[in-house]
């Protein structure tokens, strides 16, 4: 009799859920008709519509090789910034050495590609493996850290992993300062790049948006605005925070890998250098901590003042 009780009630419980579920699915129009006349969901679509468009702006060789590339990069450290805001504007883990997640992902993925004759999908992906398993490592190492004490431990964490990848007799594992060179393109045609890497974006922010705004989010909003009282609630925040740097670890990682093969090399002091971590940290600030679609504005933004003036700085030197 109690086991039937159970398989009822377990039966009543799935039904529940999938008509929560369907209700979800048949209310989707018009929600996502009430969220593009709102300011934010009109601008994240216009966003997307102009990105949709920008490959079949022209056709010179000039912009397929200089213009579209920038907008490539500037998706690269989108995704980037935004997982560094996730880890720390959503979960309060301040990390000054997130280029951690970002660099071990790209020599991942360039080992294997150049040394081990792996694809391109199937070293991405082992790439992104690695810096899941080194965010774990880096979670629990600095688990009992907090503020500036998890900042600076996090710096000099990247900055000795940095010394290490430049040690030249340890350039047999590192490859030493040179890195690894000679990396095959995401695809080997621009614009194919550009549409693998906006779909990446999209998807990742998307993800990272619906986990700042889900349950999980929650607890990490209130471990970062009070970590004592949400421990003292019965949250277990050794848990949360290390699961806050594994999710943050996972896109980094697939920035990295992309980055590496977008730059067809990869070395300590270009993929790996101290100032990518304050990159992102600059990228989010300028979008709006805690946002995460800010951050990717913030990239985008970033991105194209360095591009300006690189070219007015280059028009300087013509003259």
């Amino acid at each position: 009799m109690q086991s039937t009780k159970i398989k009822e009630i377990s039966y009543e419980s799935k039904k529940i859920k999938k008509g929560k579920m369907k209700e979800k699915m048949n209310n989707f129009p018009h929600y996502l008709k009430s969220w593009v006349k709102t300011f934010s969901g009109g601008l994240t679509l216009t966003c997307l519509v102009i990105l949709t468009l920008v490959p079949f702006l022209s056709s010179e060789p000039s912009f397929l090789q200089i213009v579209l590339p920038t907008f490539t990069l500037a998706m690269i450290y989108s995704i980037f910034a935004a997982s560094w805001d996730l880890l720390t504007g959503i979960s309060g883990q301040v990390s000054f050495g997130h280029v951690i997640f970002f660099g071990i992902a790209g020599y991942i993925t360039a080992y294997f590609i150049e040394y081990q004759s792996f694809s391109i999908v199937g070293a991405i992906i082992i790439g992104v493996g690695g810096s899941a398993l080194f965010s774990l490592l880096i979670g629990a190492l600095f688990l009992r850290l907090k503020g500036p004490y998890l900042a600076l431990g996090t710096l000099v964490f990247s900055i000795i992993i940095l010394k290490i990848f430049l040690l030249g007799s340890l350039s047999f594992i590192f490859f030493g300062s040179e890195g690894i060179s000679g990396l095959p393109k995401l695809s080997g045609s621009t614009t194919t790049t550009y549409f693998i890497v906006l779909i990446t974006m999209i998807i990742s922010l998307i993800i990272i948006i619906q986990i700042s705004k889900s349950k999980l989010g929650t607890i990490f909003k209130s471990i970062r605005d009070d970590e004592t009282g949400a421990d003292a609630s019965g949250i277990n925040t050794t848990k949360y925070k290390i699961i806050a740097f594994l999710i943050s670890g996972v896109f980094a990682g697939i920035a990295g890998a992309y980055y590496a093969l977008h730059n067809t090399a990869v070395n300590p002091t270009g993929n790996y250098g101290i100032v990518i971590s304050f990159f992102a940290i600059l990228m989010a600030s300028l979008g709006g901590l805690a946002t995460i679609s800010g951050s990717a504005l913030g990239a985008f933004f970033f991105i194209f003042v360095e591009y300006i003036l690189i070219e007015l700085g280059a028009m300087d030197y013509v003259q």
